[in-house]
């Protein structure tokens, strides 16, 4: 292998390894938003809190609102 054969590897290599960068970037930004929890895992973590007396019945309602309400709005 000459050095002109090694330079166009380095650029390929640089290259591929820049959009790559790139695309893992953006793919790792759009999933920073997500839930990881499902909505059923959150109702009964919230069920279960309330049973042990760590939140309140008004608390626990709030948050159910609130889960409701974003149930909706993805739905419309």
């Amino acid at each position: 292998m000459d050095m002109s054969e090694f330079g166009v590897w380095a650029m390929l290599a640089f290259w591929g390894s820049a959009i790559g960068g790139i695309a893992f970037a953006i793919t790792w930004a759009r999933s920073r938003n997500r839930n990881p929890a499902t909505r059923d895992q959150i109702i009964n973590s919230l069920k279960q809190r309330l049973e042990k007396g760590e939140i309140s019945q008004q608390e626990y309602a709030n948050r159910m609102a609130k889960i409701e309400a974003k149930n909706g709005s993805k739905t419309e």
